[in-house]
């Protein structure tokens, strides 16, 4: 017994030096490099800063302490460059996605798109979903995108108009917009994905309870990818029987059905067929698999990311008088003049400049998707001139990037649109490229979507300003927005009335 004991403290106290020295040892790899104190001995500081639902500020705010590269965490760093940014980025790059992406799989034993590390399968499947995701393949891309647009407004129109306030005994109605703009994102990507929109608009829910549910456990999810022994633990064919099957979750666990059902029926005894996008990915070569993998991926991706875009540029517009003024002037003139259809076309949309403006101010302003979105490089490297060691995970801040003044000029932290009217060709060009990074713009990983999303704020924005005013109910607490890689937005409340401009238009 004495010798057993001897020999499991012998054993303790190696586990012990080892761990402390794995801590030295990490701990000066990137000791040169500045950052939170606490973030160069353990990745707490990441994990809390994610937990927050304000790593994204929290990323802008080291940046801003510490330089454009800081240390964030024993084997962390983030870049806040924009040129650094799209040259780790870029299709030639020596850099590989770090090993987060992996604890984003939304099956824990199978990868999509977006969460495979081997860059050839990326390649090849990119090469086979771009034909869909780009409209080529799909009949009727538009008509499906103007008939959710058109449920978005019916159902403001017969639920949540409010009274003229200048009359008496006018109905005072308030409506929860960021609720109903997810409504809209969602039956968007599920009539593209599926062939069949949800229903949310129509029934004016939270269909199969998707939001609720993903709003509650994404937060977890994306720190679980921070850490990756977590990832490797839970996702372990050993912990199977432990860890709850996503597919019995409500709400995701339905939509995950919904997903295999409709690719099921594509690739069954009798497939049917259709050009949609998920017939575009049959015709170029997905398996059942990867399809199923990758409807998925559509949703989560597809719809959180654009109902924030919609969601944050809204805001800027109606809490900015001259801003939305001038824009509901330009819409205004663009429908007297027959310029603008019933509804508003993609082409339309993209020959109104101010509309133009405001859209990539909203993106700029407020990028959707903040997830860390870390890449290594195997070989040592120099970053805003730091030698950073090889294996080193180089996450972006989007807020520094976005908001960078050598950029965007001095007013950066300002909404104003008229930044991308008055740029010199030069000036255009850089800011278009470093705003362009919310979707990877100009990367090997540029977001498949951006053409579908593009083509949704082009029609919502038009559609909703051409019809009604709308109001903020409480402007000093105007949501509530907790970032978890992607937004979690609620209680946007507001007053919307119809336009008599819009009316004799």
């Amino acid at each position: 017994m004495a010798l057993f004991l001897n020999v499991a403290a012998v054993a303790v106290v190696a586990a012990i030096a080892y761990s402390i020295l794995g801590r030295i040892a990490s701990y000066r790899r990137l000791a040169h490099i500045p950052g939170p104190k606490w973030a160069a001995w353990t990745d707490l500081w990441l994990v809390r800063s994610q937990l927050s639902g304000r790593l994204t500020f929290k990323l802008r705010d080291a940046n801003k302490r510490y330089g454009n590269l800081a240390r964030i965490g024993r084997n962390w760093v983030v870049c806040g460059d924009p040129d650094e940014i799209r040259r780790i980025w870029a299709a030639r790059s020596n850099y590989k996605r770090g090993y987060w992406y992996r604890g984003l799989r939304m099956d824990p034993y199978r990868d999509s798109t977006f969460s495979t590390l081997d860059d050839t399968v990326h390649g090849e499947l990119r090469t086979k979903m771009l034909p869909g995701y780009g409209g080529k393949d799909v009949d009727g891309l538009h008509e499906a995108i103007d008939a959710q647009v058109n449920g978005f407004i019916k159902l403001l129109e017969d639920k949540y108009l409010a009274g003229d306030p200048t009359k008496n005994n006018a109905p005072y109605r308030t409506v929860d917009i960021a609720r109903k703009v997810q409504f809209f994102t969602l039956d968007v990507i599920s009539k593209l994905a599926f062939g069949d929109a949800f229903g949310c608009l129509e029934n004016d829910t939270d269909m199969f309870g998707y939001i609720a549910m993903t709003e509650s456990t994404l937060p977890v999810f994306v720190t679980v990818a921070i850490l990756p022994w977590a990832v490797n633990l839970l996702q372990s064919p050993y912990m199977r029987p432990l860890v709850p099957n996503v597919r019995n979750m409500v709400g995701f666990g339905t939509v995950m059905t919904l997903a295999k059902e409709a690719v099921d029926e594509r690739y069954g005894e009798k497939p049917v067929v259709k050009r949609d996008i998920m017939g575009s990915f049959v015709t170029h070569g997905l398996s059942r698999d990867e399809a199923e993998g990758e409807a998925m991926v559509q949703i989560v991706a597809g719809s959180d990311t654009t109902a924030t875009a919609i969601r944050a540029t809204l805001l800027y517009i109606i809490t900015n008088p001259q801003v939305y003024i001038r824009l509901q002037r330009e819409l205004d003139e663009g429908v007297r003049d027959g310029r603008i259809g019933n509804p508003i076309s993609d082409a339309e949309a993209r020959r109104l400049p101010y509309l133009q403006a405001v859209i990539r101010e909203g993106l700029r302003m407020w990028p959707p998707a903040t997830g860390l979105l870390p890449k290594i490089c195997m070989t040592d490297d120099v970053i805003c001139g730091y030698r950073v060691p090889a294996g080193t995970s180089v996450a972006w801040a989007p807020w520094s990037v976005m908001h960078n003044k050598a950029v965007f000029g001095e007013d950066a932290d300002q909404f104003r649109p008229e930044r991308w009217l008055d740029a010199s060709p030069e000036q255009s060009r850089a800011m278009e490229q470093t705003a362009m990074l919310g979707f990877a713009g100009g990367s090997r990983y540029e977001c498949l979507g951006k053409n579908i999303a593009m083509i949704e704020l082009n029609k919502v924005f038009a559609e909703l300003l051409r019809r009604f005013d709308i109001v903020l109910v409480d402007p000093a607490h105007p949501w509530n927005s907790f970032n978890a890689g992607i937004f979690v937005q609620s209680d946007m409340h507001v007053r919307i009335t119809r336009r008599e401009e819009a009316v004799k238009a």
